[in-house]
């Protein structure tokens, strides 16, 4: 069984077997009187249409600031050919024949939103490959530098949408029409970015009265581990940091340092993801404004921490006011009814006449009441500045603290509904 495939092989090589000069003759033949200027149709009335297609096979860089896309991609392009077909019984069963590009007709094509320099797709050393039929197949591959509006309204968790378009220069509908290949950009070798993720892809044609054009777009979702902990995670702890000032007693003498220090550790981190972004006003991304409100509330803390300060070291000589003095006490005395309005609750509620051993209870309780009265009258007394700056100091810290986390969860919570949207 196996002697009879050897010898079909052979026979199937002596008569398929194509050599140099197959091959030499056969380009020979198609370039003798080819003009390379003329569109590859014979009714030069209609046009030429070109089948594109894109394979992605990396992404190079995303500048957000430049907003700016690279990336590696090659271009499929088949187009027919009718002065570039023969018999290829004639030279030995050859099919298919590759002729560099300088010597054909190929389409101009440019990226309308290129980056920096406009140029034509393709360069002088690729070939195009030309079967039996007149089937002309080129696919010049190249790094792409693009435009791409950037939107990072919510950075990090934002997604990007760029397109490239392309269209043949200097030629109008009649001349060279395109229609897309496949309606999706392909992947066959694409090798995985670690900050974009590429969620969707598509394909779109469109004509006009003067241009015929084919637009690729991508669509990038950011993967934000490396800004959530670099970023967003220290924010959050130097935030929980800076209520600590509260805390932190006032004998040390390191409170306005240790506020400050934290102050610039804020204006730090809105320098580094302000340089990150894009500088435009529409949209303004929302992590800046949760920086900026953690940093007002880190101004606010150094402005009460140097105020209250002040209130701590007050000298003794100068008394306190009553309502601050009472307001720190909690008015403990207003809790204690007078014996007054005691002595009648306890009659109705016993419904006992005047005179009664409850009665004389009442009595007792009035005149304790009385005298806790006293008792707090005297403590409101003795209260001073360093007791009032204890007060304000526990003001300050569940007010700070409200608005630390007041303010994270709107911004997590605003995230994540612009998570479940996409």
């Amino acid at each position: 069984m196996w002697i009879t495939g050897i010898v079909i092989y052979f026979i199937i090589s002596a008569v398929y077997g194509q050599t140099i000069s197959d091959s030499t003759k056969l380009i020979t033949d198609l370039l003798n009187g080819y003009d390379k200027l003329a569109r590859p149709i014979a009714d030069q009335s209609q046009p030429v249409t070109l089948y594109m297609s894109m394979d992605l096979v990396a992404i190079q860089e995303f500048d957000e600031v430049l907003e700016k896309f690279s990336f590696v991609a090659v271009i499929s392009i088949i187009w027919e050919d009718t002065s570039m077909t023969w018999n290829a019984s004639d030279y030995n069963g050859l099919t298919t024949i590759m002729i560099p590009q300088p010597n054909v007709w190929t389409p101009t094509l440019l990226v309308t939103n290129s980056f920096d320099t406009v140029k034509p797709i393709g360069a002088d050393w690729m070939k195009v490959r030309y079967y039996d039929s007149g089937l002309a197949v080129y696919s010049p591959g190249d790094v792409f530098h693009t435009t791409c509006a950037v939107d990072v309204t919510f950075y990090p968790y934002d997604t990007q949408t760029c397109n490239i378009m392309l269209i043949p220069w200097g030629s109008l509908p009649n001349e060279i029409t395109i229609s897309a290949s496949k309606d999706y950009v392909l992947k066959s070798y694409f090798t995985e970015n670690g900050e974009w993720e590429v969620t969707s892809t598509s394909v779109t044609t469109a004509t006009t009265d003067i241009l015929s054009l084919i637009k690729f777009t991508i669509k990038l979702k950011r993967r934000p581990r490396f800004i959530l902990v670099n970023v967003l995670l220290p924010v959050i702890f130097i935030g929980i940091l800076n209520i600590m000032v509260f805390i932190l007693p006032a004998e040390s003498g390191e409170r306005v340092s240790f506020c400050i220090t934290v102050l610039l550790a804020f204006a730090v981190f809105l320098t580094i993801v302000g340089d990150n972004l894009p500088k435009t006003s529409k949209p303004m991304p929302m992590i800046c404004y949760f920086l900026l409100v953690n940093l007002s509330l880190s101004t606010f803390i150094c402005i009460m921490t140097i105020l209250n300060l002040r209130l701590y070291h007050k000298p003794e000589s100068q008394s306190v006011p009553r309502c601050l003095a009472a307001l720190a006490r909690k008015l403990s005395c207003i809790c204690a009814p007078p014996r007054n309005a005691v002595q009648p609750f306890i009659q109705e509620y016993t419904n006992e006449k005047p005179g009664t051993k409850r009665e004389k209870m009442s009595f007792k309780l009035g005149k304790e009441s009385d005298q806790m009265c006293a008792a707090n009258e005297k403590s409101v007394a003795a209260v001073n500045w360093k007791d009032i700056s204890g007060m304000v100091d526990k003001v300050l810290f569940i007010f700070s603290s409200l608005w630390l986390i007041i303010s994270s969860a709107m911004f997590v919570t605003m995230i994540e509904a612009n998570q479940e949207i996409i």
